[in-house]
């Protein structure tokens, strides 16, 4: 497996994380629910930049 796409599994993976901490009802509370949303944000930026670098 080449190194970006193990960066890229892991990425996606933290956005799961992310999402569900967000989503998930078992875990209600406003600091998890901020803390999936800030896992959601750096799983995107992360995911744009990787494309960027990709096309180059």
């Amino acid at each position: 497996m080449k190194k970006i796409e193990k960066i890229g599994l892991s990425v996606g993976i933290i956005g799961g994380i992310g999402l569900g901490l967000m989503l998930g009802s078992e875990f209600s509370g406003r600091y998890i629910t901020i803390l999936g949303a800030v896992l959601v944000i750096i799983s995107l930026i992360s995911m744009g930049f990787l494309s960027y670098k990709g096309k180059k």
